[in-house]
């Protein structure tokens, strides 16, 4: 199974179902279903670069966690990825508010749509890689439907 490594908190925000969509500087023809591999990047490096207001946000969706304390270098879901769309401006005024406060949305960018979204009852250890690598689904780990 493919799966793409994804920096925290966005790993968590997509394995919860509250971010459809992974924005990325690159292009992708795969359509399946690919893991969800949270970053071992620390969340005080990448809190640089979130803004306030999406601080808020994302704080009031991941509530009781702590932000600091989310699972890192941890398979957590698996989702289908079932589009890739350039981000231009058409492509702006069709997303939610709350979504926009998701992700990189410069113009020029591609939005990753991901659905069917299942999150695994216990995080699974998992070195990642840049780009997509390969995992192997080991049998008998439990989703949450």
């Amino acid at each position: 199974m493919k799966a793409l490594t994804v920096w925290q908190p966005w790993a968590t925000l997509i394995a919860e179902r509250h971010k459809k969509i992974e924005t990325r500087s690159w292009s992708t023809n795969i359509r399946e279903a690919v893991a969800i591999h949270s970053a071992k990047k620390p969340f005080n490096e990448v809190k640089k670069l979130i803004h306030p207001k999406s601080i808020t946000v994302i704080n009031n969706l991941l509530y009781p966690f702590s932000l600091e304390r989310l699972p890192f270098g941890y398979i957590l879901a698996v989702g289908n990825l079932v589009d890739c769309k350039l981000i231009d401006e058409v492509f702006l005024e069709t997303l939610d508010p709350i979504e926009l406060l998701l992700g990189d949305y410069t113009l020029g960018r591609y939005a990753w749509i991901f659905e069917d979204v299942k999150h695994f009852k216990s995080p699974i250890l998992a070195n990642g890689s840049q780009g997509f690598w390969n995992w192997k689904m080991r049998p008998g780990i439990e989703v949450v439907p």
